[in-house]
C-alpha cells in the first residue's frame, strides 16, 4: 500500500495548484467533500453549491486529520487572512489554492487513474434506466472470473462528478478490472468524469426519459450519454441496445468494436440463445452452450445481462464464469425486489418494491411486467411521483393511466402532485367505462399518506395478489413496507 496516493508535485500538477502552507510534505490515503468523513490524512475538497460552502467546514476537517486542504481561489482571494492564520494554525496541513475545487478533484482523481490503473481494464456503464443493476451484474461476473479481491467498482451510487472522482480514488492499485458507473445531472457531466475515467470498454443501457427536465429532449440525454464512449480505444469496444433508436447515435465515431445487444440479436452472433421468461423467477437462457438462469425478473433485466454478456466475453470471461457470476446474483436495494410476504392480516401475497428511483422508461416497464405476469391474484399498485421531468411530466403521469388500465389493476393508490393527473385521466377513462380499477389518491407522501395507504392495502389485499411500489426515491414508498408486513420470527 502506498503512503500517499499522490505526491505534492503531482497532486499540484495536476490541479495547476499553488501550495500556500509552509508544510511542503503531502500524504494523504483517502479524499472526502463531506467534513463529517473526514479522517487522518484526508484530502478535503470543500464544494461550493447551489445552498452550501464547503470552505466553512474547513476547520473541522483539519481537526477530524485532514492533511491536504484544496481552497477555491475566490474564496482565498476574498479573505486571505483567514487562511493564513489556519496555515498558521496548522502547520502539518498543506492548503492549495485552486481554480475551482470540484474540477481540481476530478483532475487529481485522473492523475491518480494515470497513476496506479494503467494497466487496469477499465468499463463504465451509463443509462437512462438500469445502470446500477448492470454494473452489478457485470461485477459478479468479474469476481467469478478475476477474484473477489481484484474488482475495484462504484460503491453505492457514487456516480456523479463528484462520486466518480471519490470511487477511483478507492482503486488500490492491483484489481484487474474496475467497473464505474456513470451518472449525470447536468450538461458535460459524463463527459468530465469520462475524461477522470478512459475507460476502454463501456455500455450504454438505454437512452430514455430520465433527467429530461434538465436536458430538454432524449436527443440532448443520447448527447451527453455518448461521451461515455470518448476515451474508448480502437482495442477497446462499446455496447448499445440494437433495438435503441439512438443506438446508431450514440455509437458514431467510436474508435473500437461495437457491439449491439438485445433479445433479437441471433445466437450465431452472440452465442446466446433465450429459453424462457420465468416471470418473477427470472429469465433462463444459454451463453455458448451453457444453460443460466438469471435470477432477476423482467425482460429489461435480461436486456441488461445481454450487455454485460457481450464485454464479459470480450475481456476473457468464459461461459461457466459468466453463469457463476449472473445466478448469484439479487436483485439491487430497492430496485425490482421481488418476495412472497405475510402480510399483518396474515394474507401471503407477492411484493414488488422498485423504490429507489422512476422515470417513464422504468415506470412502463415495470408496470407491463407485471401486466405479463400469470398470478392469479389481483395487482394492486402503490405509485408515487416521477421527478425531474420538467415540462413533460403531466405527459408523463397521463401515460401511467393508459398503462395501468392495459395491464388491467384492481386497486391504485397514486401519491404527489405531479400524479394528480394521473388521477383525473383514470377518472375520466372511468366515466366511459374503459377502465375498473378502484383509484385512491393522496396529494403528499406525509406519514398519514403512508398510514391510510398501509390500511387500504390491508382492507383489500387477498392470497396471492400482487403489490407493487414504485415512486421516486423522495417519494419514500417503502416506508409502507413495515406497515403492511408480518416481521419474520426466526425459529
Amino acid at each position: 500500500m502506498m503512503k500517499t496516493l499522490l505526491t505534492l508535485n503531482e497532486l499540484t500538477g495536476a490541479v495547476k495548484g499553488k501550495v500556500i502552507s509552509k508544510n511542503n510534505e503531502c500524504c494523504f490515503t483517502s479524499v472526502q467533500t463531506d467534513s463529517r468523513l473526514v479522517e487522518k490524512d484526508t484530502l478535503f475538497v470543500p464544494l461550493i453549491g447551489e445552498f452550501q460552502d464547503g470552505h466553512k467546514y474547513i476547520p473541522q476537517a483539519v481537526e477530524k486529520g485532514a492533511s491536504v486542504v484544496f481552497v477555491n481561489n475566490n474564496s482565498f482571494a476574498a479573505e486571505p487572512s483567514v487562511y493564513e492564520n489556519m496555515c498558521s494554525k496548522y502547520p502539518c496541513t498543506s492548503f492549495i489554492v485552486v481554480e475551482n475545487t470540484l474540477h481540481a478533484l476530478q483532475d487529481a482523481a485522473q492523475a491518480y487513474v494515470d497513476k496506479v490503473a494503467s494497466k487496469m481494464i477499465r468499463i463504465s456503464i451509463t443509462g437512462s434506466s438500469g445502470k446500477t443493476t448492470t454494473k452489478e451484474m457485470m461485477v459478479s461476473v468479474c469476481k467469478a472470473h478475476f477474484g473477489n479481491d481484484f474488482v475495484a467498482y462504484t460503491k453505492g451510487n457514487f456516480n456523479s462528478e463528484t462520486g466518480l472522482p471519490l470511487s477511483v480514488f478507492r482503486i488500490r492499485g492491483d484489481e484487474k478490472v474496475g467497473i464505474f458507473e456513470m451518472g449525470m445531472n447536468r450538461e458535460n457531466e459524463i463527459g468530465e468524469i469520462s475524461a477522470v475515467l478512459k475507460s476502454k470498454y463501456g455500455i450504454i443501457t438505454n437512452i430514455g426519459n430520465a433527467h429530461i427536465g434538465i436536458l430538454g429532449s432524449r436527443e440532448n440525454i443520447a448527447k451527453e450519454k455518448r461521451k461515455s464512449f470518448d476515451y474508448i480505444p480502437s482495442d477497446g469496444a462499446v455496447c448499445v441496445p440494437v433495438l435503441d433508436d439512438f443506438a446508431d447515435y450514440c455509437t458514431e465515431n467510436v474508435k473500437g468494436k461495437i457491439i449491439k445487444y438485445g433479445k433479437s440479436v441471433s445466437e450465431s452472433v452472440s452465442g446466446v440463445k433465450f429459453i424462457e421468461d420465468l416471470g418473477l423467477n427470472g429469465t433462463k437462457f444459454s451463453v455458448d452452450g451453457t444453460e443460466i438462469v438469471l435470477p432477476l425478473s423482467g425482460e429489461y433485466n435480461y436486456s441488461n445481462a445481454l450487455g454485460v454478456i457481450a464485454i464479459a466475453k470480450e475481456i476473457g470471461v468464459s461461459a461457466e464464469e459468466i453463469k457463476l457470476g449472473l445466478e448469484n446474483m439479487s436483485a439491487v436495494n430497492g430496485r425490482m425486489e421481488s418476495s412472497e410476504i405475510t402480510l399483518l392480516n396474515n394474507k401471503k401475497a407477492t411484493l414488488i418494491a422498485d423504490c429507489y428511483n422512476a422515470n417513464p422508461d422504468s415506470m412502463e416497464k415495470v408496470l407491463l411486467f407485471c401486466g405479463s405476469l400469470n398470478n392469479k391474484g389481483r395487482k394492486i399498485l402503490v405509485l408515487g411521483d416521477m421527478k425531474e421531468l420538467g415540462q413533460k411530466a403531466a405527459e408523463a403521469h397521463q401515460k401511467i393511466a393508459d398503462l395501468i388500465c392495459q395491464i388491467k389493476a384492481d386497486f391504485v393508490i397514486l401519491a404527489g402532485s405531479e400524479m394528480k393527473v394521473c388521477e383525473k385521466r383514470l377518472s375520466d377513462y372511468a366515466s366511459k367505462g374503459l377502465c375498473s380499477s378502484i383509484v385512491k389518491y393522496f396529494e403528499n407522501n406525509d406519514e398519514d399518506f403512508y398510514k391510510k395507504s398501509a390500511e387500504q392495502i390491508l382492507e383489500f389485499v387477498q392470497n396471492g395478489d400482487l403489490i407493487l411500489l414504485k415512486a421516486s426515491h423522495s417519494m419514500a414508498l417503502e416506508k409502507i413496507i413495515p406497515l403492511i408486513k408480518k416481521e419474520e420470527v426466526n425459529a
